[in-house]
């Protein structure tokens, strides 16, 4: 029987009983997504499953959405990204493994961002390499009044890079720069589903909060940060190969912990599920 077990961190559930081959079915998409919004990750034990059954398994979160980095892409089903965090000892692992191991969301710098993120363990290192995730509904709860007033209507500018970022992103042919200009979202973001407020981060894309001059955005920025760093927002997924963690976007952020062996295989794929302009 399928049930849905909360966590007893600050956010996330683990599925349970789910037959994979069901997950399309009307009545176990509404749990699943409904579990979603609620809990704003869930994750789902299972085997490895090909790129194709991955992109269809996405599907019902909503659409999977095209990668924008080109090499990325898995073949024939460019919805599906791999990953491959593998740490190598000649310093090429790929940078957006080193990107990630700094608090983000996924996909800010599109005027459309990512609904959701599925993200599908096809082989893990015997060790380490967790993702933790924060619950930015919790971060804003916790901010003080007079911080909730300075920042509400207030807008910041993101982009694929930022000067803000501890680590640069992988290059971007010309098609790709030209599909990813700066954008401005809202620093306090209210959910479609549920209707709360959630502060809306990512220290990896954003540059700047209109209006502010430069030093005031960056002390404004960095307080807000650093209240998401706050180990009482957060959960962490030790990962088993072929689970499946889906999380929304809308309202956490996530990073990876680099403590895992160099050269142990980490791959992974990943689908971005179609969202909404952020309100």
């Amino acid at each position: 029987m399928l049930k849905v077990v909360p966590n007893k961190g600050a956010l996330g559930a683990r599925i349970e009983g789910l037959d994979r081959t069901r997950v399309n079915e009307p009545a176990v998409a509404a749990i699943l997504d409904q579990a979603l919004a609620e809990h704003l990750l869930v994750a789902i034990p299972g085997e490895p499953m090909t790129p194709e059954q991955t992109r269809d398994f996405a599907r019902v979160f909503g659409e999977p959405q095209i990668q924008l980095l080109r090499y990325k892409r898995s073949g024939a089903f460019p919805e599906v990204s791999v990953m491959v965090s593998t740490l190598m000892a000649d310093g090429t692992t790929d940078k957006t493994a080193i990107r990630a191991e700094d608090w983000h969301t996924d996909d800010s710098y599109f005027a459309v961002p990512a609904k959701a993120t599925l993200l599908h363990s096809i082989e893990i290192p015997s060790r380490g390499g967790a993702t933790w995730f924060c619950n930015m509904h919790s971060v804003y709860d916790a901010l003080p009044d007079a911080t909730k007033k300075r920042i509400e209507g207030r807008r910041a500018i993101h982009g694929y890079d930022t000067p803000r970022a501890r680590n640069r992103p992988s290059p971007r042919t010309p098609e790709e720069i030209a599909e990813t200009p700066d954008v401005a979202h809202p620093l306090v973001r209210t959910h479609p589903v549920t209707g709360r407020k959630s502060l809306y981060l990512n220290p990896n894309r954003l540059d700047r909060i209109v209006g502010l001059e430069r030093t005031e955005s960056d002390a404004l920025l960095d307080e807000l940060a650093d209240e998401a760093r706050k180990p009482q927002h957060h959960f962490g997924h030790v990962w088993s190969r072929g689970d499946i963690v889906v999380w929304d976007n809308r309202a956490t952020m996530h990073r990876v912990v680099i403590d895992y062996p160099v050269g142990e295989e980490r791959i992974m794929h990943r689908v971005l599920i179609e969202g909404e302009p952020p309100i």
